[in-house]
């Protein structure tokens, strides 16, 4: 590759993801990597021609030194909002703004002026203006003459929902992006004045249906259902201007949706299901389906159980439809290698919960306890100690609703580095198969359903023979790595011994005792 043509390396330097580690190849590409122009066109391939001096700030030094700002603000968008913020965290520990150099600072406000000596705060104005203050075309003029854009939502903005969540804060963000008092503002702006979005793009802020799709949408439906059912025909005919002037309705909008409006479902759930059907020209099950796949998107920290409930009892074949959303967010990562590092629960306790109502031999609850037996098999009692009580008290409650254990998870046990996940399996659920009193039963079945786990005599006897082969194979094969595995594996042969008098199969016991 260092015989490549520059332009092309400097091409290939500015789409990928992350340069640093192109630029450790050798020094042909480190000076690649470096150069003010690999900067500007990385930072406009990722976050185009609006949002580039944003992130530019945001990453600070070394990305943006005196050159590549140079070079970046001739090329890229600046308003007098963007330097309105600046003003307000540069020299302020942790915040946007506060990690570039002097130099940088002050070229930035020079490179406007007439922005600098203003200190107009244009997202309040706007704000003003929507109360009562002003007009459609003040907004205009502070968006042809200021170029005012709002900063980038976040990545986790998507998935916001406005009415649930806590009051919006009027103060930014110490990372710099929009807060959402600040795309409500914006998105008001757009529902009461849809043509402002010819304005913007004439300026080149393409992305303004992008940004601002998930409080539009949200603020849209509020005001035509906070204070009564509407009409299929409301809501389809809302949904249809707004896919008019340029918003996609996106699965993550519809399960926004849904989740906004969670506590009243059974009044609006279905105009919303088929307004969003029309729409999209879709049919209501497949809408259906792409909601379920939303909601049980590890991003979202669903809260309630109301929208996932009224989902899953509305599809068809659910377990089938949540297994493949599971696969597609890799709940369980690779599969196949149960040993690769996963030392956290990617989804609230209400999912968790809620899944048990399909019953302990349903292959939904199943893939869960895989992921719930793994993740406590190699967490430590060092790491974080709430991830660590949470991930233990969701498997209190698997435990507790009789969820079997998974044979090919036996090598994460071997090598667990706490002791409650290997009693769990020797003192409980294997007891239980074994017909012996399960000794573990710290956890509270509270509020657990019941499930049944009934299992015909030939195949608890088939089970059982499976898991003694298992625990064999590790006995023979390597040394334990862990005692307690490794004594608690003793007690349990011990007591099987103990407990079953067929000389067969006591003697097969024995073999595998005397091993240990």
């Amino acid at each position: 590759m260092n015989k490549l043509p520059v332009e092309l390396k400097v091409e290939i330097a500015s789409y990928v993801e992350i340069p640093f580690f192109l630029g450790c190849c050798s020094r042909d590409w480190h000076k690649i990597v470096n150069s003010p122009h690999t900067k500007y066109k990385w930072l406009l391939n990722k976050y185009g021609r609006i949002h580039a001096l944003f992130h530019a700030v945001k990453i600070g030094e070394p990305l943006l030194n005196f050159e590549a700002a140079e070079l970046i603000l001739k090329n890229s968008h600046i308003s007098r909002h963007f330097i309105h913020r600046l003003k307000l965290g540069y020299g302020k520990r942790g915040l946007w703004g506060s990690n570039i150099s002097n130099d940088v600072y002050e070229r930035i406000l020079n490179y406007k002026a007439e922005y600098a000596s203003c200190n107009c705060d244009d997202m309040q104005s706007i704000r003003q203006i929507l109360e009562g203050t002003g007009s459609e075309d003040d907004i205009r003029t502070i968006i042809e003459i200021h170029n005012f854009t709002p900063f980038p939502p976040s990545s986790t903005f998507r998935t916001y929902v406005f009415e649930n969540s806590a009051a919006e804060s009027d103060n930014p963000h110490s990372n710099g992006y929009a807060t959402a008092s600040e795309m409500k503002i914006v998105a008001n702006a757009i529902i009461s004045y849809p043509k402002l979005l010819d304005t913007w793009r004439k300026i080149g802020y393409h992305e303004v249906t992008t940004d601002l799709e998930n409080p539009v949408v949200q603020l849209t439906l509020l005001n035509i259902c906070s204070t009564s059912v509407p009409s299929i025909q409301t809501v389809t005919q809302k949904l249809c201007d707004l896919q008019s002037i340029g918003f996609l309705l996106t699965g993550t909008l519809i399960g926004n949706a849904l989740l906004l409006f969670e506590r009243r479902l059974s009044d609006v759930g279905e105009s919303l299901i088929e307004g969003f059907s029309i729409a999209r020209k879709m049919s209501k099950a497949d809408v259906r389906e792409m909601c379920l796949i939303d909601l049980l998107d590890p991003a979202r920290n669903i809260e309630q159980h109301d929208a996932l409930d009224y989902i899953i009892n509305s599809v068809n074949n659910p377990e089938k439809q949540i297994l493949s959303a599971f696969e597609k967010y890799s709940i369980v990562e690779n599969g196949n290698n149960p040993s690769l590092s996963h030392v956290f629960l990617k989804y609230s306790p209400i999912v968790y919960r809620h899944m048990l109502r399909f019953g302990a031999k349903s292959p939904v609850v199943g893939y869960l306890m895989k992921e719930i037996v793994i993740v406590n098999t190699q967490i430590i009692n060092t790491e974080d100690s709430d991830e660590l009580r949470y991930a233990a008290n969701i498997l209190d409650e698997y435990c507790a609703a009789d969820i079997p254990f998974e044979r090919s998870l036996l090598p994460l046990f071997k090598e667990c580095p706490r002791t409650k996940p290997i009693s769990y399996l020797f003192k409980g659920y294997l007891a239980k198969l074994f017909g012996f009193e399960a000794q573990h039963q710290s956890f509270s079945a509270s509020q657990i359903p019941e499930i049944d786990v009934i299992t015909s005599p030939t195949q608890t006897e088939e089970l059982q023979r499976l898991w003694l082969e298992d625990i064999q194979k590790f006995v023979k094969s390597e040394e334990l790595v862990n005692d307690e595995f490794k004594t608690q594996a003793t007690e349990f042969f011990a007591l099987c011994c103990s407990m079953h008098s067929c000389f067969d199969y006591r003697a097969t016991l024995l073999s595998l005792s005397v091993n240990l």
